[in-house]
């Protein structure tokens, strides 16, 4: 559960994404993780859209937890070393006990990817493009669309000495 809440939170995978990563799509060395597969009601298919196929880069707090993951091929993976299919099961109680200790209210677990989502809108220097192909969409549309509407009160914080219609020469 780690793990998982660690890769979703760092990168914004999706969900089946997440579960169809095999060790070789992590590089430490070059951090990124390639985004090449997606694991759908127990089908391992390919992501999403084309723009879903990426490169994603692996922030420095995610680098302990992706050290630690075992030598199994799929980084998710039953006890008999095949892809988990789904996150169900034991795995969602876990995830609402999680929730219910934190005293935060039941979502789905795909919320991880809205949070990084939001959370690179609103605290890195990166623009709406940049953000959207992180997230893998194929357009700055859906951004706006999905995420937007969690940021509140940012058009409170411009610089109030803005001149919009100064000039350089008095007429």
């Amino acid at each position: 559960m780690q793990l998982y809440l660690a890769i979703g939170f760092y990168t914004g995978l999706r969900t089946g994404e997440i579960l169809g990563l095999i060790q070789s799509d992590i590089d430490l060395k070059k951090r990124v993780i390639t985004v090449r597969r997606n694991i759908t009601k127990g089908s391992i298919t390919t992501p999403k859209t084309k723009k879903s196929l990426r490169e994603v880069p692996i922030l420095d707090d995610l680098i302990p937890y992706l050290k630690a993951i075992s030598n199994s091929m799929w980084i998710f993976h039953t006890e008999d070393g095949k892809p988990l299919k789904a996150f169900a099961g034991n795995r969602q109680k876990e995830w609402k006990d999680l929730l219910r200790e934190c005293k935060i209210e039941y979502r789905k677990i795909y919320s991880t990817r809205h949070t990084f989502i939001v959370s690179m809108l609103k605290y890195s220097n990166l623009s709406i493009l940049e953000v959207a192909q992180l997230a893998g969409h194929t357009s700055t549309q859906m951004i706006i669309q999905n995420y937007g509407k969690f940021i509140k009160g940012e058009h409170l914080k411009i610089d109030r000495k803005i001149q919009l219609f100064a000039t350089d020469s008095v007429a």
